[in-house]
């Protein structure tokens, strides 16, 4: 059985493959080739080590979301997200912090750069930039230089805890329980017209800042790190989504549903978000984490699962409330099953809810609840004014 997965694996990621490559030759011959570009997602690491992945794919072309988009034009821009076409075979170099790494892009046109550091960084910034540039690309000519600024996390020495958190039905509503409507808003929204949950920006701000009393003073610098199945191809859509509703940036870890002659089919959901917060503890195994998801996926059996491989790790988690009374009562049956471990699993329906249990247990000042409130009462009412439109 194990031989036939193996040969139908190969065999389809050979068809692929050779697909690709006659498109490739096609658009070379008729003079429709895209210019390359590098896309950095956000790197993460310790003063000693760091880690950034990539893409290396054809520009697309595609536009930063305004408020005037129309559907037709956020329809366009999803088609392009999804159909990426990828360089397989490219080399990239990264300079951080004088240190030089190199990496071959694979068949999705991801690559991986790894940077030891000889003296650890003691920058001010958790954000250090890294250069990136494209050597060489098989079967291109760079008529000029191909460059890119990647980002990476250094998590200072200040923070007390990390935060993984979901993203769909956790900060971004997507209806992901139901197939209909997430692709509705998939296809048809844009960063600046999806809407997050009400609150949620200003208690991730709170848990980064921790007992530091105002937001200017720089607090913890608590990391935030989020973990999702949705695929690596809405990246700019998430990132451009967090920067306007004032969410705190931090590495994104999502999911390549590509085909490669080792793997057919992508790691299910459970084992994608399971793999990567064990990234995410091995790298920083002397922080302890909190975890934020919601009652529509599995998180709670996904982060019970996570506490009670690493009880000492996890100092809470917190859970919204986006399904019915039965999923409820499930979810509550899991908290109290971690109980004996001394980790309160919170089921509910808002930020401010949330928030209320992270200040009486000093994960964040009681001086900012007012604060998410406020942000809350004010997303609740843009979301009633939309509806009344």
């Amino acid at each position: 059985m194990n031989d036939w997965r193996s040969l139908l694996t190969q065999t389809t990621a050979h068809v692929e493959e050779r697909f690709d490559q006659l498109k490739a030759r096609l658009s070379q011959r008729l003079g429709l080739e895209e210019p390359l570009f590098i896309q950095p997602y956000y790197g993460f690491g310790t003063p000693q080590a760091v880690t950034i992945k990539g893409r290396v794919l054809e520009n697309e072309g595609i536009q930063t979301a305004t408020d005037q988009d129309t559907v037709w034009q956020n329809v366009l821009n999803t088609y392009r997200r999804i159909e990426s076409d990828e360089v397989p075979g490219a080399t990239v170099q990264g300079i951080f912090h004088g240190v030089k790494a190199t990496a071959v892009t694979n068949e999705e046109g991801y690559f991986d750069l790894h940077f030891s550091l000889p003296t650890p960084l003691t920058a001010a910034n958790p954000w250090q930039p890294a250069a990136l540039a494209l050597l060489n690309a098989p079967r291109r000519q760079l008529d000029k230089p191909v460059t890119a600024t990647g980002h990476i996390l250094v998590v200072p020495e200040t923070a007390v805890f990390g935060v993984i958190s979901d993203i769909d039905d956790t900060i971004l509503q997507s209806k992901a329980t139901s197939y209909l409507q997430a692709a509705r808003l998939l296809l048809l929204e844009n960063a600046r017209t999806r809407l997050p949950f009400p609150g949620v920006a200003a208690f991730y701000k709170a848990l980064v800042i921790g007992q530091a009393a105002k937001l200017g003073l720089g607090g913890q610098n608590n990391p935030i790190f989020y973990v999702s199945s949705s695929p690596w191809n809405v990246f700019t859509l998430l990132t451009e989504f967090f920067a306007y509703q004032e969410l705190p940036q931090g590495p994104l870890f999502l999911k390549d549903y590509g085909i490669t002659p080792d793997q057919l089919f992508s790691s299910g959901h459970r084992q994608h978000k399971l793999d990567q917060i064990n990234t995410i503890l091995q790298t920083y195994p002397n922080l302890p984490f909190i975890l934020i998801g919601d009652s529509g996926q599995k998180d709670p059996e996904i982060y019970a699962e996570v506490a009670m491989k690493f009880p000492d790790r996890i100092k809470a988690i917190y859970i919204r409330d986006v399904t019915a009374d039965r999923r409820d009562q499930e979810v509550l049956d899991i908290a109290a099953s971690l109980q004996p471990l001394g980790i309160d699993m919170v089921l509910a329906a808002d930020s401010a809810a949330t928030a209320e249990h992270a200040a009486r247990y000093g994960f964040i000042n009681a001086n900012q609840l007012p604060a998410i409130t406020a942000d809350k009462l004010s997303q609740q009412k843009q979301e009633e004014l939309l509806d009344a439109d």
